[in-house]
């Protein structure tokens, strides 16, 4: 909380209450000693406002164990002992100056102090409990502050590592489908190149934000799929399909790139074309990815230690979306399918 917040907070309670105590004198009081209810109001709104205080300054977070707690109990006690006189004194003593003007001060000790100690002592007990409560409360409410920051930084520094772990699995795969291509058809690499270039491109300066347009998004899907196309002779092998309007929708970047990954990376290449579908449906902002191959003989074994951008997007997804959404991932029949539904808000 900025401190001229606080500042104003205080301030509008202090008005508040005075208001208050300066209405019970005027009206509820109307019948008695009017002459010295200003002084006495004045003496109790100030007495209030140093005794709340001294509780306030007092408390801080060194006193949240045992030995802080238990003189915290000892101040207040002693606090009340010896402030609860002062208090009934002052407060009674412009009334006393009415009621025996001759001598004041013992008429107060002989009457008032009789009279009213235990009240005013109760009363003084709220207000300094208040001005505790109001101090762990601001504490409390500092500390939440700071534990919403250090969540959001260290969700921020996660969602970092996890994307620079996605990146560079991403740029291993592609570097090899280059390196092969530079010694088989160097004027494809050029080409190859190319696409890389747009892909670093997406990947160094927009997948560093929180969310970029679908649009975007698609675009870079397309580029990997043109550059993983230039290795199969039948360009049908490739199924992409997008369906619905995606102008103006916004996704977190490379969410839907370890799926296209791994199809690639354990996908059987001898199998008749379609070998890998991607479907991509957009409705309003609810969004259905889907993508299907056909594994390798050798998948499960090889698969023990590749599961890195899976793993990854998994606990991706969870902090992006507070597992608000649906991920359905079936291995059966040879057939390696994902089901991704995600609802942008």
């Amino acid at each position: 909380m900025e401190k001229k917040t606080l500042i104003k907070l205080h301030l509008l309670f202090w008005i508040v209450s005075s208001s208050i105590s300066i209405f019970d004198a005027y009206l509820y009081n109307i019948e008695t000693y009017s002459a010295h209810r200003f002084i006495t109001v004045s003496i109790r709104i100030i007495l209030n406002i140093f005794t709340f205080y001294s509780f306030y300054f007092l408390v801080s977070p060194r006193y949240f164990n045992k030995k802080g707690f238990i003189f915290l109990v000892i101040f207040e006690i002693v606090y009340l002992i010896i402030f609860g006189f002062i208090y009934t004194f002052l407060t009674y003593l412009p009334a006393a100056c009415i009621k025996s003007a001759a001598n004041p001060i013992e008429y107060t000790l002989a009457n008032g102090i009789k009279d009213r100690i235990f009240a005013v002592t109760a009363y003084i007990a709220i207000v300094s409990v208040l001005g505790i409560l109001s101090k762990v409360s601001l504490i409390w409410y500092r500390n939440q502050i700071k534990q919403k920051e250090r969540e959001k930084q260290n969700l921020s520094n996660e969602l970092a590592m996890l994307r620079a772990q996605i990146n560079p699995h991403f740029l291993f795969n592609t570097l090899n489908n280059i390196k092969s291509l530079t010694k088989s058809l160097p004027s494809k690499a050029i080409n190859s190149v190319d696409k890389l270039m747009s892909i670093m491109h997406y990947m160094l300066y927009e997948s560093s934000f929180e969310t970029v347009s679908l649009s975007n998004e698609i675009s870079h899907i397309n580029n990997y799929l043109d550059l993983e196309k230039i290795r199969y002779t039948d360009t049908g092998f490739i199924d992409f399909e997008i369906t619905g309007d995606y102008s103006g929708v916004y996704i977190p970047p490379l969410i839907f790139m370890p799926f296209i990954e791994n199809a690639f990376k354990h996908g059987d290449k001898m199998v008749k074309a379609p070998g890998i579908i991607i479907k991509l449906d957009i409705r309003n902002k609810d969004i259905r990815f889907e993508i299907k191959n056909y594994v390798k003989e050798n998948y499960e074994t090889h698969n023990k230690n590749s599961g890195f951008g899976l793993a990854n997007i998994r606990r991706r997804l969870d902090l992006l979306f507070d597992k608000k959404y649906e991920l359905a991932i079936k291995n059966e029949n040879k057939t390696y399918s994902v089901k991704l539904n995600l609802i942008i808000p």
